[in-house]
């Protein structure tokens, strides 16, 4: 079995946001190359995705984060706050201390899953920061009449239900990463994913021994639920970018809401999009290496970086 070793970052810092959250920035790979900045799915944490983004780090200035009580993030007390609507108000604080701290420069976002929903909403609320947008799978949830807005309603909804009720303690790592081996979702990682993802989203509780997961389920389970009942499609149709989805395979037999939902949006709007063959949901960790020809060949098409 493969063993990923994560190299050191340059630079960690450590930022607090409004409601005292604190969220931590890891600066790696190349810092005279533009700079990309990288988050992570609900209940998953940015490291998991190294067989990703370390195929990035010779040409590339990285920065990765975490959604706030995820990964390498402390937990935040005010569960209320473990919400979308917090990552949006945190992303816009995350970009504002990046360029403070690290300068300005020509800059991309990689985001998957509820990372990308945020950077949607951000774009939208905020106004647009990016010089390129890349958005892996992103759940939305079409406008109620839109024939896909039960089916990935309901989907949102079984993934909320799911996560409230699921383990939140485990012996040690390996526990996990074997539940998440034998997990049919989940099998077409590659190898040795099931132990970084783990690894990556449980920490040690000193008192008990026991390896606790990072992201409480019931913070999960809200994202879920409020994700189901965002309407960000219309709004996504005005985001002029340069953006681009990279998207499971909405063909694949198991494809499930996001790979329909992306692939009826690009029919809608026009904007670029790829499905990568035969991969699911975790774009990144199961076919990592076409998902990054995917984002270096759409950066040499809009001229990123140069």
């Amino acid at each position: 079995m493969k063993k990923f070793v994560l190299p050191s970052p340059l630079k960690t810092i450590d930022i607090t946001m409004n409601d005292s959250a604190v969220i931590r920035l890891r600066q790696h790979g190349n810092i005279e190359g533009p700079r990309l900045i990288l988050a992570h799915g609900n209940g998953f944490a940015t490291d998991a995705y190294f067989p990703f983004w370390k195929l990035l780090l010779q040409d590339y200035e990285l920065i990765l984060y975490d959604q706030r009580n995820h990964g390498q993030n402390p937990r935040h007390d005010n569960i209320r706050h473990h919400d979308v609507s917090y990552f949006v108000s945190d992303l816009e604080a995350i970009l504002d201390n990046i360029q403070a701290i690290f300068g300005h420069k020509t800059t991309a976002g990689l985001f998957h899953s509820i990372s990308a929903v945020t950077s949607i909403w951000h774009a939208l609320s905020n106004g647009w920061r990016w010089d390129a947008l890349i958005l892996f799978d992103p759940p939305l949830v079409p406008s109620i009449g839109h024939p896909l807005n039960v089916i990935a309603k309901n989907f949102e909804l079984m993934l909320s239900d799911w996560s409230k009720n699921r383990p939140e303690r485990f012996p040690d790592p390996k526990t996990l990463a074997t539940q998440f081996s034998k997990s049919k979702s989940l099998s077409r990682w590659v190898s040795g994913s099931h132990e970084l993802m783990a690894e990556s989203i449980l920490r040690e509780d000193t008192e008990s021994r026991d390896w606790v997961l990072c992201c409480p389920p019931e913070g999960e389970a809200q994202v879920y639920k409020t994700n189901s009942e965002l309407d960000l499609c219309p709004g996504f149709g005005t985001l002029k970018g340069p953006l681009k989805v990279i998207a499971s395979d909405p063909d694949d037999p198991n494809a499930r809401s996001p790979g329909l939902v992306n692939r009826a949006l690009h029919e809608e709007f026009g904007h670029p999009y790829e499905a990568i063959p035969g991969a699911t949901h975790m774009v990144q960790i199961e076919k990592p290496k076409a998902a990054a020809k995917i984002v270096t060949e759409f950066f040499k098409e809009i001229g990123f970086g140069s």
